[in-house]
């Protein structure tokens, strides 16, 4: 398969699935609805924000919430 990308360059489709997924745990975080890793969890957060190996956020639910 060939790209018009410089080698480096992120694909625009990558790049944007990327920001969604940051977007989405900025929102968490600021509804109080996820924690990072090491924080005490509140009683309204359903998910942990870890680093994966790439050094990306990722999410881990931890529970759910009876609302």
């Amino acid at each position: 398969m060939t790209t018009n990308h410089e080698e480096g360059e992120e694909d625009p489709a990558k790049a944007a699935e990327r920001q969604a997924e940051e977007r989405f745990i900025d929102d968490l975080l600021a509804r109080g609805q996820a924690v990072l890793e090491g924080e005490e969890l509140p009683p309204d957060a359903t998910h942990v924000v870890e680093r994966d190996e790439d050094g990306r956020r990722r999410l881990r639910r931890v529970r759910f919430t009876g609302k």
